[in-house]
């Protein structure tokens, strides 16, 4: 635990010594920022058209939620190993006395450490609905919560994608590619008109899970889901750590 930690405040000081970071949380804030603004215009143009949601669901439901997610998690996780491996470092990381566990783990909590202060601000967005009217904090939460188990799951696909890649761009590319690959295979349910294929997609289908979350739905199934994605990316970085490990 000590060596997990000890590896998670080293990567987690490195991200914020580099501009990626502040230019992540620059851009994500605008996009977000000007998403909401847009949704907020829609909502008091046309209250009717979002039913019984708020605008705050309506952001946590949108496709436009997705997208700076789909891009900004492999951007977080892709200088974790593919970066060690271009300075030549990761060979000393590797035969040092510590667990490769200890590594993937360390270096994955910090990317989510990342991704959890990238949405931080975006709470403002609450206190802007409550000066002019009601907020559903329990749906909030669930929305929140929901929001972290998607990036707990890209992230780590992030993770892995760093430790099978040579370059940061590549990993870049192979985490955007698993990422987006997921994201994609849930539209599946809108395609397919068979019961039990729409069955199997709606519970790979992001967007719907989102829009549950969004209105306070907590459905154990979609945690389950999330955090195995996770954990199968996380056990599969470690055999790809031994593996080129053995090579060497």
């Amino acid at each position: 635990m000590r060596v997990t930690w000890a590896i998670y405040k080293r990567e987690l000081a490195a991200s914020f010594y580099t501009p990626l970071a502040y230019v992540l949380l620059v851009v994500f804030l605008l996009w977000n920022g000007a998403v909401f603004a847009f949704l907020i215009q829609q909502f008091a143009a046309n209250p009717e058209i979002s039913g019984s949601r708020g605008p705050l669901q309506l952001l946590f439901g949108s496709i436009l939620y997705f997208l700076p997610i789909l891009l900004f998690c492999p951007a977080i996780t892709m200088r974790s190993f593919a970066e060690e491996r271009r300075a030549g470092t990761l060979e000393a990381l590797m035969t040092a006395p510590v667990r490769d566990i200890e590594v993937v783990l360390g270096k994955y909590l910090a990317a989510v450490t990342v991704y959890a202060l990238l949405w931080a601000p975006t709470a403002l967005y609450a206190l802007v609905i409550r000066k002019f009217g009601a907020v559903d904090w329990g749906a909030l939460g669930a929305a929140y919560f929901g929001t972290l188990l998607l990036g707990a799951a890209f992230l780590a696909l992030g993770i892995l994608a760093s430790a099978m890649a040579r370059s940061q761009v590549t990993a870049f590319i192979l985490g955007f590619a698993m990422t987006s690959g997921l994201f994609l295979a849930g539209l599946g349910k809108y395609v397919f008109e068979s019961e039990t294929q729409q069955a199997f997609f709606s519970h790979l289908n992001q967007w719907e899970h989102m829009e549950e979350f969004g209105v306070g739905v907590v459905d154990s199934r979609r945690v389950i889901f999330y955090l195995s994605i996770a954990a199968l990316a996380i056990f599969q970085s470690v055999r790809v750590l031994e593996a080129r490990k053995g090579v060497q």
